[in-house]
C-alpha cells in the first residue's frame, strides 16, 4: 500500500512540476471567477459583478429563464469549449510524455525494484496522469455550484457530474495517448496519435448529429427541404426521408466503436438537472435565452429528442468498451517489454 501511494505521489509531483499545470489551473481560476461575476437584476443581465449591464426581458432577477441561463452558460459554453476542448488539450500536452519519460532507460528500474506488480504499476501511473484533469475540474466546479447558489438561490449538486465526465473524457483521450507512449516511447507520437483520435471521433459525431437533422429533427419541426435546390418550406406534416434515414443509420453504426468525447460533455445537460428548467425551458438553447427568443412548441419537442436520442449506454458504455481495448493494449506492452 505505502508503495502504490508513493507512486501516486510522484505522479502528482510531476504534474505539479510542469509550468502548463499551473496555467491551466491559472485560466480554469480566471474564468470560473467570470462565471461567478455574471448576476442578474430588474432590467437583465450583469457581468463582472454589476459594472456592466445587459437588459434582456428573459433574463430577469427571479425568473427561471435566469436560472436556466446561468446552468447553459455552464454546460453549453464554459464547460463546452474551455473544460471539454482546451483544458483537455493541455492536460494532453501535459501528460503524454508520463510513460515515455517512465520507460526511458535508467527511470524505471528504481519502480520496478519495489514490490509492486507490473500491471498495478502501469495502473497506478495511469490513474496518477488522471489527477491532471480531476483536480482541475473539481475547484472548477466548487466555484460554479457555490456561484450558481448565490445567484440561483439553488445549491444544486448535480454540477459535480462535471468531474467525473470530464475526467472520463480526457482518459478516452489519455489512454489513447498512454499506449503510443508505451508502445513507441515517443511523447510526440503519442501526442499525435490522441490528436488524431479525437479528430476522427469528433468528426464522426458532427456527421452522425448532421444526419440524425437532416432525417429526423428537421422534418418533425414542420420544415421541408429540398435538398435540390436549397429551399425550404414550412408544413403542418413533412414525410421523412427514407435514404436520409439509412445514410444516419450507416454514419450511427460507424461512430459506435469510437470514443464519444463530444456526446459525453453533451450528455451533461441530462445529468445537471434544474427542475425549472427542464419543465418549462425543454428544448430551449443557451443563444436563444440570449437573444431573448423561445421557440415554437413543435420546435422545442424536436430538439429535445434530438438533445436524448442517444442512451447512457450508448454514450459512455461504448466509450468506455473503447478505452478498455486501448488500455489493454498498452498494458499488455508494458508488461511484456524487457527494461
Amino acid at each position: 500500500m505505502r508503495a502504490a501511494m508513493t507512486i501516486l505521489w510522484d505522479s502528482f509531483r510531476l504534474l505539479q512540476a510542469k509550468k502548463l499545470f499551473w496555467i491551466a489551473l491559472g485560466i480554469s481560476m480566471l474564468v470560473a471567477l467570470f462565471y461567478a461575476s455574471i448576476g442578474f437584476n430588474a432590467q437583465g443581465m450583469t457581468i463582472f459583478f454589476g459594472w456592466k449591464e445587459f437588459e434582456n426581458p428573459l433574463l430577469r432577477q427571479g425568473q427561471p429563464e435566469a436560472a436556466a441561463f446561468y446552468v447553459l452558460l455552464f454546460t453549453d459554453v464554459i464547460l463546452k469549449f474551455w473544460l471539454a476542448w482546451i483544458a483537455v488539450a493541455l492536460a494532453l500536452l501535459s501528460t503524454a510524455s508520463i510513460f515515455p519519460d517512465f520507460i526511458a532507460e535508467g527511470s524505471i528500474g528504481i519502480s520496478l525494484s519495489k514490490p509492486v506488480g507490473r500491471l498495478r504499476l502501469f495502473l497506478l501511473k495511469y490513474f496518477g496522469g488522471l489527477l491532471f484533469v480531476a483536480l482541475q475540474v473539481a475547484v472548477f466546479t466548487v466555484i460554479v455550484f457555490l456561484a450558481l447558489g448565490w445567484r440561483t438561490g439553488e445549491w444544486n449538486l448535480t454540477v459535480f457530474w462535471a468531474v467525473p465526465v470530464v475526467t472520463f473524457v480526457f482518459s478516452l483521450l489519455y489512454s489513447v495517448a498512454v499506449w503510443i507512449g508505451v508502445w513507441t516511447k515517443s511523447t510526440l507520437f503519442a501526442l499525435l496519435g490522441a490528436f488524431l483520435m479525437w479528430g476522427v471521433a469528433l468528426l464522426g459525431q458532427w456527421t452522425e448529429s448532421f444526419l440524425y437533422q437532416a432525417a429526423h429533427l428537421v422534418p418533425e419541426s414542420g420544415i421541408e427541404f429540398d435538398y435540390r435546390t436549397g429551399q425550404q418550406t414550412e408544413k403542418d406534416e413533412v414525410e421523412k426521408n427514407s435514404t436520409a434515414i439509412d445514410f444516419h443509420k450507416t454514419a450511427k453504426a460507424v461512430v459506435t466503436p469510437l470514443p464519444k468525447t463530444r456526446d459525453c460533455t453533451t450528455y451533461l445537460k441530462r445529468l445537471i438537472k434544474m427542475e425549472e428548467r427542464d419543465s418549462m425551458l425543454a428544448g430551449v438553447t443557451f443563444d436563444m435565452l440570449l437573444s431573448g427568443s423561445l421557440p415554437d412548441p413543435k420546435m422545442s419537442g424536436a430538439m429535445k429528442r434530438n438533445d436524448e436520442r442517444h442512451s447512457f449506454w450508448y454514450v459512455f458504455g461504448t466509450s468506455a468498451i473503447f478505452e478498455a481495448v486501448v488500455l489493454s493494449l498498452a498494458a499488455w506492452v508494458f508488461c511484456r517489454r524487457d527494461y
